[in-house]
């Protein structure tokens, strides 16, 4: 009896702190919004990789979080600009809460362009922060004003410069 509890306990015990965040959503492509196939999402817990895999077919990724963490989630594929945002898990949580709470991220990945520098999209392009114990989840609002001229301004570079290459390759 006592070898069945402790194998039930061993089986039980990895959920009785399952991951209070679960991060889904979809990546699409930035001009058609068409999902996008086999996108690399890489998951970083605190600086160190935690998993890797690609979307299917209908572009869905879904990735549960522990609190306690530092997350980046990276979405990256060939031919196109990689991708990230933030999600800070950090705060007290009540004890033996299992709750399970859903952040929905669309991630919008756009093709390269030859000769514009678009190593500003490595930094995250949103930082959102999770309470634990009240599953309060916000988004820095003052950190996406900050980066929205700078990424409005690299969008436009990245129009204007497919136009002049469109139209030296017709």
């Amino acid at each position: 009896m006592r070898t069945l509890l402790a194998a039930a306990l061993l089986f039980v015990a990895p959920f009785a702190n399952a991951a209070h965040l679960r991060v889904h959503g979809f990546v699409t492509d930035a001009c058609s919004r068409e999902p996008l196939n086999e996108v690399l999402v890489r998951v970083y817990k605190d600086g160190v990789k935690q998993e890797a895999f690609t979307t299917g077919n209908n572009g869905h990724y879904s990735v549960a979080l522990e609190n306690g963490g530092h997350y980046i989630i990276r979405f990256s594929v060939a031919g196109r600009v990689t991708k990230c945002f933030s999600v800070d898990t950090h705060g007290p949580s009540w004890e033996n809460d299992g709750s399970l709470k859903d952040l929905e991220v669309e991630m919008t990945l756009f093709e390269t362009v030859p000769g514009v520098d678009l190593s500003f999209f490595d930094l995250p392009m949103g930082i959102a922060r999770f309470t634990p114990m009240t599953g309060f989840l916000a988004w820095n609002a003052e950190y996406e004003a900050r980066m929205k001229p700078e990424a409005e301004r690299l969008m436009a570079e990245v129009m204007a410069r497919r136009e002049r290459l469109a139209a030296l390759h017709p």
